[in-house]
């Protein structure tokens, strides 16, 4: 579980907080994030992992879990270093490592969609800043998202129905349809 809108322990707001829950014992714990609301995140370099790695709080992101027990997210509506807006970037957080990983698109809130040749995947295409995109991971480990409300390749902002893969081997992007 990753942050969303929320409490800590005194107010509600954006939380940064993963969780993640044991259902042999019933519990949850608290194993990476901030216990403040409105937290932002820290970038680091692209494609490095890092124990000071974090992305902002956010919430209505898309989601995925790989087949090595990797969690990946993608943009949702919340904190870069240092403003709130629509978010493009894709994360990778490593438990056994219980480390972070800034993968791909932008430490800028708001940025728009570049999504090059339909069906060609390209290390310059990326979703623009959205919330609400629904994701999925297909049997060969990419990640799949479709739609949300965020930014076209113009900028404008409004609902989108564009499709989307994601391939970690090769780190890039496919606007497959929409």
């Amino acid at each position: 579980l990753y942050g969303g809108y929320g409490y800590n322990s005194s107010s509600s707001g954006i939380l940064n907080d993963l969780w993640k829950y044991n259902p042999t014992t019933n519990k949850w714990t608290w194993v990476s994030g901030d216990n403040a609301l409105e937290s932002k995140g820290n970038y680091g370099t692209k494609g490095t992992a890092a124990y000071g790695n974090k992305p902002g709080a956010r919430y209505v992101s898309a989601s995925w879990v790989d087949a090595d027990g990797n969690f990946w997210l993608f943009g949702g509506y919340g904190y870069d270093a240092a403003n709130c807006g629509n978010l493009n970037d894709l994360w990778k957080y490593n438990p056994s490592t219980n480390q972070w990983t800034w993968i791909s698109g932008d430490n800028l809130i708001d940025q728009k969609a570049v999504y090059g040749v339909q069906g060609s995947s390209c290390t310059t295409n990326i979703p623009g800043g959205r919330y609400v995109g629904s994701g999925w991971t297909d049997p060969n480990g990419e990640l799949w998202m479709l739609g949300g409300y965020g930014l076209d390749a113009n900028g404008n902002t409004g609902y989108l129905n564009d499709f989307w893969k994601y391939s970690p081997y090769s780190n890039t992007w496919t606007w497959v349809k929409g």
